[in-house]
């Protein structure tokens, strides 16, 4: 096994603007781990809990850490037809002398959504939860709006008595027409702000015939905008939509951040002209009041006319400092997972290094704790199969893993830290799992 080369995230270089252009000087600093050589599976691997009840048929998993030392999982529920369900399952991991299960006890599960059936979610775009200082547990998540068509609501719920029942739903999205409201993120900062982003199509005219831009042959959808919303008091209220962006891919998942200092950063994939799809970042200084102009990361020179449904990942810092990890696969390198910083606020970002050279399916996931920020993402393992993947970015204490280290088996891992433990969620056989991993 060849070794994965820690990526530290170091010098600046000026964004990219809203416009590609040729960069032959770009730096790409690759890993010296083969693109053929299987993952190692860390010694320390938990074995795998089932977090969805047998019997039923679960996708679509979100999970969170709380200051309670308790790790919450959502995962969707597939009923008849289009009927669905968001729960969320409580789970005590073991003891930390004691890593043979990813869970010591799992609760009960709580459902999100108080009408049953009422939801929607699909691999691209899964529920998101996240745990206040305060323990209020909030989750994101979309409902069908009306008898047919792809029209959704976008909800909030929160929990106040640490996941065990939910309170009412409140809309976020503030428009009466029928429309698509989602590829949603979900954040909350230290003074208990609930930030919301996602794609809309309010302000989108249906395509006309011979309109060659909007057709979208992959998936048939045009480009959406992005939007944001917070609530300042607990989830109760949201306040008026502000539109980011707009041109954005339809079906890459948005990205949220909030750095302990109170900035607000909203990630998306940009569609620039020419059909070239790059990530861009939008950052707020004052608790998502008003937003600097959108940044692109980094000029992949990827040309798609279609949706690869893998959207940016993004973790906060102090200090202005944004890390973002991405899937591309244009023309500027190799395909692959890659990440690049900014310590500007999001206004530059450092040239994009390679993480993995691997194929990705679904939107990486990135975390943050003291070693540093370790990316999460569904990629092949050891067998040819699929399996969760994590490298480490950026870290300063000796670690070098060979190559990205293999979780477990199977596919859209979602994931959160807990006292330098990893816990991915992820889908096998019709089921929700939970393992853990230093």
């Amino acid at each position: 096994m060849k070794t994965l080369t820690i990526i530290t995230l170091l010098a600046l270089a000026p964004g990219a603007g809203f416009a590609p252009r040729p960069n032959p000087k770009q730096t790409t600093i690759k890993s010296t781990a083969a693109a053929a050589s299987a993952p190692d599976k860390p010694a320390d691997a938990g074995s795998p809990a089932r977090v969805s009840p047998e019997g039923v048929r679960a996708a679509e998993p979100s999970v969170a850490a709380g200051r309670d030392g308790m790790v919450y999982v959502t995962w969707v529920a597939h009923g008849a037809g289009k009927d669905a369900d968001v729960w969320l399952t409580r789970v005590e991991p073991a003891s930390k002398k004691v890593k043979s299960s990813a869970a010591q006890t799992r609760a009960e599960p709580a459902r999100v959504n108080r009408t049953p059936g009422e939801a929607t979610a699909w691999r691209g775009d899964a529920p998101g939860v996240v745990v206040a200082k305060d323990g209020t547990v909030y989750v994101a998540w979309t409902a069908r709006a009306g008898a047919g068509g792809n029209a959704t609501t976008l909800y909030v719920s929160a929990s106040r008595d640490g996941g065990r029942s939910f309170g009412e739903p409140v809309r976020v999205n503030d428009d009466s027409k029928p429309g698509v409201h989602g590829m949603h993120s979900l954040a909350v900062g230290e003074d208990g702000r609930v930030y919301v982003a996602w794609l809309d199509e309010r302000d989108i005219a249906a395509p006309q015939d011979g309109d060659e831009h909007m057709k979208m042959p992959m998936h048939g959808e045009h480009n959406r905008q992005v939007y944001f919303s917070y609530s300042a008091d607990g989830g109760r209220t949201f306040s008026k939509n502000r539109r980011i962006a707009v041109e954005a891919c339809p079906c890459c998942k948005t990205s949220l951040a909030v750095s302990r200092g109170g900035r607000v950063y909203v990630g998306w994939r940009q569609v620039l002209p020419g059909d070239f799809r790059h990530v861009a970042v939008a950052s707020s200084a004052d608790g998502g009041e008003t937003f600097a102009a959108p940044t692109v990361v980094s000029d992949d020179r990827w040309e798609l006319r279609g949706c690869p449904v893998s959207g940016p990942a993004l973790a906060a810092g102090e200090g202005g400092r944004l890390a973002v990890v991405w899937f591309t696969a244009g023309d500027a390198g190799t395909p692959g997972i890659y990440s690049s910083d900014s310590r500007d606020g999001g206004r530059t970002f450092a040239p994009r290094r390679l993480v993995a050279e691997v194929g990705v399916r679904g939107t990486p996931q990135l975390l943050s704790d003291a070693r540093g920020a370790v990316a999460v993402f569904e990629g092949k393992g050891v067998d040819g199969s699929a399996a969760l993947l994590a490298a480490r970015l950026g870290a300063t204490d000796g670690l070098a893993p060979n190559g990205p280290a293999q979780l477990g088996a199977g596919e859209l891992p979602a994931a959160a830290i807990l006292d330098g433990r990893i816990y991915a969620a992820y889908i096998s056989k019709g089921s929700v799992w939970l393992t853990s991993a230093n």
